[in-house]
């Protein structure tokens, strides 16, 4: 579960936070919503279903990002888990286990795929960005990021756009799995205190600091 979350939330949050830059050519709906972001804040759904389509788990939560590299990502259901981070430290706080894992924060995200994501690079040198077409989505327009490294962990990273707002971003890894995220209640822009990136240890739990 953590795994697959993790791997969600920081290709969510590198991918909100980047000042990617394209090659030549006409913008598209990622650079429009990049254009200007400071913040960003919504609700969220998270389904993850196996080869055939059926549901795995489902959790529901609230996100908020704050340029450059902030983001408290807490999830509700299906049991009580904060990922935050100052940009430096990660910190992972499972309620339920009573435990508390901090990372350096660089460390984690050259453990993932998100890696390319987390600052100003070039998404065409690394991915091929298509827009596609899916009938029945009620007017949300796709755009899909294909690796070209074969050795992407997602064969597809699909993203949907409503009105200039990202609403809903879909996951395919190469074990056939798919992430879908539902974004909810959006909120652009909106003025984030600087302490809801500070993560606090609450005393009598576990802590694991995997810091060098």
């Amino acid at each position: 579960m953590l795994e697959s979350f993790v791997r969600a939330l920081l290709f969510t949050f590198y991918f909100s936070l980047s000042s990617a830059v394209h090659a030549e050519g006409k913008p598209n709906q990622l650079d429009s919503f990049l254009e200007g972001l400071e913040t960003f804040s919504a609700a969220f759904e998270q389904t993850l279903l196996n080869q055939h389509g059926e549901e795995l788990e489902k959790s529901v939560g609230v996100m908020h990002i704050r340029r450059p590299g902030m983001f408290h990502w807490a999830y509700w259901e299906p049991y009580v888990q904060y990922l935050i981070s100052d940009g430096v430290n990660l910190w992972i706080y499972d309620e339920d286990l009573e435990q508390v894992t901090i990372r350096d924060i660089s460390n984690v995200i050259e453990e993932s795929p998100a890696a390319i994501l987390g600052g100003d690079i070039d998404i065409d040198k690394h991915y091929v960005v298509m827009d596609i077409d899916i009938a029945g989505t009620d007017g949300i327009d796709w755009l899909d990021l294909t690796p070209r490294d074969v050795e992407s962990q997602y064969s597809t990273i699909r993203l949907g756009f409503q009105a200039g707002q990202l609403v809903r971003m879909i996951l395919f890894d190469n074990l056939g799995k798919t992430t879908q995220i539902k974004l909810l209640d959006l909120k652009r822009n909106n003025a984030l205190n600087i302490e809801l990136f500070q993560f606090t240890v609450p005393e009598g739990v576990d802590v694991i600091d995997s810091r060098q």
